[in-house]
């Protein structure tokens, strides 16, 4: 079972006059049919990217209560259980909001997660111990709510 916490998302901006971000855009993340989180992908008065630009954004899960669990005195952060993995069942869907084109040249995208491993020659210390898995979206795509610039959104299947 995968404890996915966190995922981030660096973008490149393709090459044209006209590339950029100036499109706000919108992510859903999904596993498998269950959408897990709406967001921007631009958070509040982030600036926009600019033609042949490369930026990192990312989400971390958290706990709609606002509810920390420790197990042994370690902090366990939140995560969303993927009982098969990661392949195949993570989605993540970028829509565009505006009818300015939004060209991606490529992403790579980092999926978090992380197991309790105890701590050798004690009874009951753990720790939390991260691993992430690196995926490559590179297909060159405009985004747009006008069709005739682009797709109005694309979904990474990871």
């Amino acid at each position: 079972m995968t404890k996915v916490t966190k995922i981030d998302w660096t973008i490149k901006t393709g090459e044209q006059w006209w590339s950029g971000t100036d499109t706000q855009i919108k992510i859903e993340i999904y596993r498998d049919n269950d959408l897990l989180k709406r967001l921007n992908l631009e958070p509040g008065n982030t600036p926009r990217l600019n033609r042949s630009e490369l930026a990192t954004y990312y989400w971390v899960f958290q706990n709609p209560d606002g509810v920390g669990v420790s197990v042994s005195g370690t902090a366990i952060p939140f995560y969303h259980d993927f009982p098969n993995g990661v392949r195949g069942h993570l989605r993540v869907k970028l829509i565009a909001k505006g009818d300015d084109a939004w060209d991606k040249d490529w992403i790579e995208s980092n999926v978090y997660s992380g197991e309790l491993k105890g701590v050798p020659g004690t009874i009951d210390s753990v720790v939390w111990v991260e691993n992430w898995e690196t995926f490559f979206f590179g297909r060159d795509i405009v985004l747009s709510t006008d069709s005739s610039e682009g797709f109005t959104s694309l979904t990474l299947q990871y």
